[in-house]
């Protein structure tokens, strides 16, 4: 009987049908340790392999890498205190063509000492006090003894707060005719903006003439070189006893308006535009135009900083709070 081999054609194709069957195993083994063909996201940003032909990023989260077969989305927004923040991107995920997408932030910046009040990047000073500190920039001179510490007229309050965590109030000492109690910080040339938010437990503007804010040539309480944000029966500009109310607004008299005042117990958010060689003057009050006058004063002036307090020159007695105060070439806005 004539017995039947195997051909060399043959022993070729069950070779490689035995290195096919060696390959899939392996393969399958190798999909079940990578980041998997399904549909959910990728974790740890765990190299994905295997599955569809197309791997997509997996979910970002702080700039992790994605996994494959889940959706690509974009890392969360860095949030700052004190500047800006950036959120990272994902990762690529390997072993497919697609890459996670990053996910790009921008925080808000702090003021100084670390309050929430956002800050223009080019401002000459901001500050949302919070720290027991004299805020840094800020000068504290009186009519009195040098040596006095600026704490005598001013504290930090964690009680009455506009933002973050606390404030800075005005003393009340003493509230006699020309009680000067006021910080100067520096500004940006003799046009700039202010903003802060103000609170008394007096209505503002309900006095006889006090002076609230100024921009002046110099720290020195007795510069004249200078226009008043002020009470004059009313919230006006006051400078040399030439003083500047809302339309409609002013002193009152016999037949005369009605004062333009803000509530007490309330935060006012206050901007105001200083330009002591054009002469024109802007009062915003919780953004709306309420003042803007033109060749005001009537002489040109020099400014170089920025004062808040409370002049007390016909002595009102109140508390006074300020918070969020910044000073910048531009419009700051209201927080």
């Amino acid at each position: 009987m004539k017995t039947t081999g195997v051909s060399s054609l043959q022993s070729s194709a069950i070779h490689r049908a035995l290195v096919g069957t060696v390959l899939i195993v392996a393969m399958t083994a190798f999909v079940a340790c990578g980041g998997g063909g399904g549909s959910s996201p990728g974790s740890g940003g765990k190299v994905g392999s295997g599955g569809a032909p197309t791997a997509t990023g997996g979910t970002a989260s702080g700039g992790a890498a994605g996994g494959s077969g889940g959706a690509a989305s974009g890392g969360n927004a860095g949030a700052a205190s004190g500047g800006s923040g950036t959120g990272a991107g994902g990762a690529t995920a390997t072993g497919g063509s697609a890459s996670g997408t990053g996910g790009l932030g921008t925080g808000t910046g702090g003021s100084n000492g670390g309050s929430t009040g956002a800050c223009p990047a080019n401002a000459t000073f901001c500050s949302g006090f919070e720290e027991a500190t004299l805020p840094s920039g800020a000068v504290y001179k009186l009519n009195g003894d040098p040596a006095t510490p600026w704490t005598h007229d001013f504290e930090v309050d964690a009680t009455v707060k506009h933002a973050g965590n606390s404030s800075l109030r005005v003393r009340t000492n003493s509230e006699a005719s020309g009680a000067y109690k006021m910080l100067a910080v520096s500004a940006p040339g003799s046009a700039f903006w202010v903003r802060f938010y103000l609170r008394s437990d007096v209505d503002l503007g309900a006095g006889d003439h006090n002076v609230y804010a100024m921009a002046a040539g110099s720290s020195d309480p007795n510069d004249t070189n200078n226009v008043e944000f002020a009470e004059d029966v009313g919230i006006a500009f006051n400078s040399h006893d030439a003083v500047q109310w809302p339309s409609g607004f002013g002193r009152l008299s016999a037949g005369g308006t009605k004062p333009f005042t803000l509530p007490k117990d309330m935060w006012h958010c206050i901007e105001l535009s200083f330009d002591g060689q054009a002469k024109v003057q802007k009062l915003y009050i919780n953004g709306t135009e309420q003042i803007n006058v033109s060749d005001y004063p009537k002489m040109a002036m020099t400014f170089a900083v920025f004062k808040f307090g409370y002049n007390a020159l016909h002595g009102t007695v109140r508390k006074t709070w300020y918070d969020d105060v910044a000073v910048a070439a531009q419009r700051i806005n209201c927080l």
